[in-house]
Formats: C-alpha cells, sequence, structure tokens
C-alpha cells in the first residue's frame, strides 16, 4: 500500500506532462499544411533565391561584358529589406577610386522582371537603363535557364535576410 500514493502521483504528473506536450503541439503545428500566400508568395512553382555574394558575382561579370565597365576592381552588393538593392563599384586601374554607387528597385512588369535605377552613380559613364541591365540581363538568363523552353511569369520578388528571391509560374 506504501508504494500506491507513490504510483498515483506519478501517473498524475506524467499525466499532466503529456497534456502539455499535446497542447503545445496543437498550438505550434499547422495541420492544414498551407502556404502562406501573402504578397503573392507561394504561388509560384519555381524560386531562384540570390544572396549578396552571388549577385556581385553576377554584376561583375556583365561589368567585364562591358567596355566602359570592365576591369573595376570591387564590387559590393547590399540586399534591404526595403526591396532596394544598392551596389558599389569600386574602379580598378592603378590606384582604386572613390566607389560609384547605384540603388536599383527591382519590380513585376506584366509578368516580367523590371528594374528602376533609383541612384545612377554610373551616370558619366553608361545611361540607367545599361545600369539596370548589369544585374537585370543575368538574373533573367537564369529564370530563363529555370524555365527551360517554357515560358514563365514571375509572381514574387521578396528581399530578407540579404537575399533576393524570385518566385516564377511556369
Amino acid at each position: 500500500m506504501a508504494g500506491s500514493p507513490t504510483r498515483t502521483l506519478m501517473l498524475l504528473v506524467l499525466g499532466g506532462m503529456c497534456g502539455v506536450l499535446v497542447t503545445v503541439l496543437f498550438l505550434t503545428i499547422d495541420p492544414t499544411f498551407e502556404a502562406d500566400e501573402t504578397n503573392g508568395a507561394g504561388v509560384g512553382n519555381a524560386v531562384l533565391v540570390l544572396d549578396e555574394r552571388i549577385l556581385a558575382v553576377l554584376i561583375a561579370g556583365e561589368m567585364e561584358r562591358s567596355p566602359v565597365l570592365a576591369g573595376a576592381a570591387f564590387v559590393d552588393v547590399s540586399v534591404k529589406t526595403s526591396g532596394i538593392i544598392e551596389i558599389a563599384i569600386v574602379p580598378g586601374g592603378g590606384t582604386p577610386g572613390r566607389p560609384l554607387r547605384l540603388s536599383l528597385d527591382p519590380n513585376i512588369l506584366d509578368g516580367q522582371l523590371s528594374v528602376a535605377v533609383l541612384e545612377n552613380g554610373l551616370d558619366a559613364l553608361i545611361p540607367a537603363e545599361g545600369a539596370a541591365a548589369l544585374i537585370q540581363a543575368p538574373i533573367e538568363a537564369r529564370l530563363q535557364s529555370m524555365a527551360g523552353a517554357s515560358e514563365y511569369r514571375l509572381v514574387s520578388i521578396n528581399t530578407t535576410d540579404r537575399r533576393l528571391t524570385l518566385e516564377i509560374s511556369i
């Protein structure tokens, strides 16, 4: 009889812990498994995620094709949560100069990528369309590669965690 109250107490504590665990799981797990579709997210079927480092590599590659910008010493990209992409290009040559700055805003226009130039520090070298093409052309090439021979529609652009995420529907 001495073990009976102890066993009852242990079963009561174990039952209480199981009840707390079930309550926490019920409140944290989404049983419907539905995606959050705010701002168009979750409606595409292919996603391209580019962080700041790969964006800098893509822009540097595009600059090498340009006779005006070839030979830049350094490209730095900063993706802001506001949706703005800031680019700093340090000119090459014997002595690096002051960084040239670009501020770009990627948007969706008729299901395609459209990059607006907010600040063009390269204005003396190339016009706004050329500055936008530094980032737009390599991204469009990757989106087309993802779609293959099919047509695609850009449905979402997100900038979070220093990354640019583009979602397309094929």
